[in-house]
Formats: structure tokens, C-alpha cells, sequence
């Protein structure tokens, strides 16, 4: 291949000129650059130039009087209050009382007319719904039955029978007695003459909701409006009846069936966390509790909040610090503690 030699050079040529060209412009501008800055540098004048400056300062404010507190001294108040409060006895929570007392509703029955029921029965029941407060009534079908229990369904759920039937069968030969050797008897016959507790398997019981006893169904309707008058506890709807939280449901509600046939009136922390004691006995987990506790554990023993969603931390602190009773003191100690007819903390001291 030929190439041009000639027109090559002359490139090369006016490359190299305009190269120069360049540089000279460049070392021009810096040469001004730097007189401009020296001029400039010469028309600041010195820092000893400047003259000092006397600022007025404020010798009149005063300081302000330290304050001081009158405190009483802890031995001149009276304890008579403290003593009154510690001495009360306060009594159960009686409707059947409360109803004659203040609606002159007297001398109701403490029982009602029990059935005998079969498979494939159908009976209404009072819902609570613990999101909105309200009661609604459901149809639901008796699907199973064992010695001490009936199986409940709401009409539309999906059950699966099997699942159904190894779960009941379980609450009848181990949660059943478990619970009843730690903890006592529920009441029973009850408030139905029957013997045999009514689960029932419900939609609309709340979101946070897996189950619960209610109380208001061992009275009498005509004392508690939205009574079931059956030994009964819900089992919800979104519950697996073949996941073992479940079961550990089971063995939950029941410890409070017991709780509130042996001590009606104590505190939320006590009942709850002796429910999942419960579950622990039993063998089954109690779904993390204890776990949202440990990472929320500045809270108060004593105390119980007002909100279902909320008292997961709770249920794990009362259950570990009965667990802990339970290690510590041995199992007589804490069967006597569940018994114990003091209420809150007092029973804990009293055991």
C-alpha cells in the first residue's frame, strides 16, 4: 500500500506550531494571574494595624434564688389508707347480685334446662367480637362428641374431620386431665347439668383472636344478656385444626374455665399467665410470647394492657415469671399459688 509522505510532514508542521502557540498563551495568563495577586496582597494592611475593642459588658443581673422543696417526712404520714387498702377484701363479681341490687332482677336460677344432644344437632350461639365490641348469633352443627366435650361447628366453616377428631380426642385423654391435675376442676356439671364442655369453632371472634372463654356464658341469660348457659369456650375459625398451636389453644381456654370455677376475681396477668402454663405443661409452644417479651421487656409485672393486639409482651412475661416460680419452687408450690384465694402479687407473697 503507497502513502504520501510529503503531506504528512506538513501536518506534522502545524501541529507542532499550534502546540506552541498554545503554551505561550497559557504562561502569559499565569504570569498575570500572579502579579494580580501580588498587588493585591500588598493593599491588606497588617493585623497589629487594627485597633483593640472594648465591649460593654453586664455587671447588674443578679442570680436567681435557688428554690427549695417542703417535702413531709415519709414517718409523719399515716399508713391508715395503706392499711385499709391491704386489708379489703374485695368481693367477687356477683350477677346474680349485681342484677337484683341495681334491675331488680331477684331470685334468678343458677342453672338452666340442659338437652341431650347427637351428632348433626344444631343449636345458636352468641359470638363476641372483641375488634368492635358487639355480639352477634351463629347457627352452628354438633359434628363430634367425646366424654367431656362437644365439637361445634359454625354452618359455612371448613373442617376437616380427621383433623377434628385427633384434635377432640387429645383434648379428651391429655389436655383434659393435664390441666385438670395441675390446676383443678372446672365447674361441673355447670350451669347446663351437662358435663360436657362446648367448643365451638366460629368466624368473626376478632383479628388477633384465636380463641376465648368467656364468663358471661356460665350465668344465667336473664342476668348476662349474651349468655351461651354452657360451659363453652370459641375456637377460631383461622385456627389450623391440625397445627399444634391449636391445641395449645385448647389447653389455654381451658386453664381459664378451671381459673374461674376456683378464683373468679383475680388479676389479668395471674389468669393469663397461668393459661400458659397451661400450654407449657402440655407440651406445646406458646407461639412466642416469651420471645416478644425478651425484646420488649421494660414493662410492669402488675400490669395488663387494654388492647388484645398489644399484650403479646405481657402473656410472655407473666408466662416466664411463673415458669420461673414453677422451676424454682417446685410444682406443689405452684398448684398451691394457682389456688391461693389472695389476688395479684399478695397471692405470690401468701404462697
Amino acid at each position: 500500500m503507497e502513502s504520501n509522505t510529503n503531506q504528512s510532514s506538513s501536518v506534522t508542521k502545524i501541529v507542532v506550531g499550534i502546540v506552541a502557540v498554545l503554551l505561550c498563551c497559557a504562561l502569559v495568563v499565569i504570569v498575570a494571574a500572579g502579579v494580580i495577586m501580588y498587588q493585591a496582597a500588598q493593599q491588606i494592611p497588617p493585623l497589629d494595624d487594627f485597633p483593640p475593642q472594648d465591649f460593654p459588658t453586664d455587671d447588674s443581673s443578679t442570680p436567681l434564688p435557688v428554690p427549695t422543696l417542703d417535702r413531709t417526712s415519709p414517718d409523719s404520714i399515716s399508713a391508715d389508707t395503706l392499711d385499709t387498702l391491704n386489708n379489703t377484701l374485695v368481693p367477687e363479681n356477683d350477677p346474680y347480685e349485681l342484677a337484683c341490687r341495681l334491675k331488680a332482677i331477684c331470685d334468678v336460677p343458677r342453672t338452666v334446662p340442659g338437652k341431650a344432644y347427637k351428632v348433626g344437632d344444631k343449636e345458636n350461639f352468641w359470638i363476641s367480637n372483641s375488634d368492635t365490641a358487639e355480639h352477634h348469633q351463629i347457627t352452628a352443627t354438633l359434628l363430634y362428641i367425646t366424654p367431656h366435650s362437644y365439637f361445634w361447628a359454625e354452618e359455612g366453616a371448613s373442617v376437616d374431620e380427621g383433623d377434628m377428631k385427633r384434635l377432640m380426642d387429645t383434648f379428651e385423654n391429655e389436655i383434659y386431665p393435664t390441666d385438670r391435675e395441675f390446676f383443678g376442676e372446672e365447674s361441673n356439671p355447670g350451669i347446663d347439668g351437662d358435663p360436657h364442655i362446648f367448643v365451638i369453632y366460629a368466624s368473626g371472634l376478632g383479628r388477633n383472636v384465636a380463641g376465648y372463654f368467656n364468663s358471661s356464658d356460665s350465668f344465667n341469660p336473664l342476668v348476662k344478656e349474651f349468655s351461651n348457659a354452657h360451659e363453652t369456650y370459641m375456637l377460631s375459625t383461622t385456627q389450623n385444626l391440625a397445627d399444634e398451636y391449636t391445641y395449645g389453644v385448647l389447653a389455654h381456654e381451658f386453664v381459664h374455665m378451671i381459673q374461674f370455677a376456683s378464683d373468679r376475681n383475680d388479676v389479668s396477668w395471674l389468669g393469663e399467665g397461668f393459661a400458659e402454663v397451661g400450654v407449657f405443661i402440655n407440651g406445646y409452644d406458646v407461639g412466642g410470647k416469651d420471645w416478644v417479651y425478651t425484646s420488649n421487656p421494660d414493662l410492669q409485672l402488675t400490669t395488663w394492657g387494654d388492647s388484645v393486639s398489644n399484650n403479646g409482651p405481657h402473656y410472655g412475661q407473666a408466662f416466664l415469671f411463673l415458669t420461673y416460680f414453677l422451676d424454682r419452687f417446685g410444682e406443689d408450690a405452684t398448684k398451691a399459688l394457682t389456688s391461693n384465694p389472695e389476688n395479684d402479687i399478695s397471692s405470690v407473697d401468701d404462697t
